[in-house]
């Protein structure tokens, strides 16, 4: 993960679909900083972003699914999901 500045006009999204690419993006924040003598303000936005290709996240995303899965069969079945 990274912390990243883009300068979109509106805020980003938190998860975003490219080509090839899937990035997903936490605490993103607005970013409005004052002019100095040595250089220009930054306007933007501020967030920590993590990349992952097309494959990684099917794979992440499948074991964020079945890992909630298994925790709402916990919950349904009077567990406390954690062993």
């Amino acid at each position: 993960m990274a912390t990243v500045r883009g300068s979109q006009e509106v805020k980003p999204l938190e998860l975003e679909f490219g080509k090839t690419t899937v990035y997903e993006r936490k605490n993103i924040r607005r970013v409005d900083e004052e002019d100095t003598e040595e250089k220009r303000g930054f306007h933007g936005w501020e967030y920590e972003e993590t990349q992952y290709t097309i494959a990684e996240w099917n794979r992440q995303d499948s074991l964020k699914n079945k890992l909630a899965i298994a925790e709402l069969a916990a919950l349904l079945t009077g567990g406390n999901g954690n062993g």
